[in-house]
């Protein structure tokens, strides 16, 4: 049995992937190049299946599922921040903002019973490798980051044909 503050730190993680979800969605307009879109679709689908695990556990013990639109919203509002940067300023910014995940499943971890101490260290595994795939495409390794981020997929993307071009901006 866990706690009432346990149950809406769980929650809390499983708005995260709703966050994380909708702010990579909302980005996939901003980087058009193939390799950007699949790193970001790649990303994207990391957050979903990453969501879907946790929904699972906060069911089990008693919270609540439903994907709030203050994530989604407060997503967009983050969006605003990247969307007149170039893709090295976006991804490194970016790696600062998956630290402040990373940090606050670093506590809670510290008052969750053993039983749930796998899923937030998979969570905080989670916010590890997006630290560093954001690291590696901020330093221009885009494959590489796509390599690392598509090998922890269930569902990994497929490469994007060797002849896309980029897709058309608004």
């Amino acid at each position: 049995m866990i706690s009432e503050q346990q149950k809406r730190e769980v929650a809390e993680m499983y708005q995260g992937e709703v966050y994380g979800e909708a702010f990579y969605c909302a980005l996939l307009h901003l980087f058009h190049t193939p390799v950007q879109k699949h790193l970001i679709g790649s990303l994207l689908q990391l957050e979903t299946e990453t969501k879907a695990r946790l929904r699972q556990v906060v069911f089990e013990h008693g919270g609540d599922i439903v994907e709030s639109d203050a994530s989604r919203n407060d997503a967009r509002a983050f969006i605003r921040r990247v969307e007149h940067m170039s893709w090295t300023e976006a991804t490194t910014y970016m790696v600062a903002a998956s630290v402040e995940f990373q940090d606050r499943y670093r506590e809670i971890i510290e008052s969750v019973p053993k039983a749930l101490k796998p899923v937030i260290n998979s969570m905080i595994q989670h916010e590890d490798l997006i630290i560093a795939a954001m690291k590696l495409a901020s330093e221009g390794e885009d494959e590489k980051a796509i390599e690392l981020v598509s090998g922890q997929l269930m569902l990994p993307l497929p490469d994007p044909p060797a002849h896309a071009a980029p897709l058309p901006t608004r």
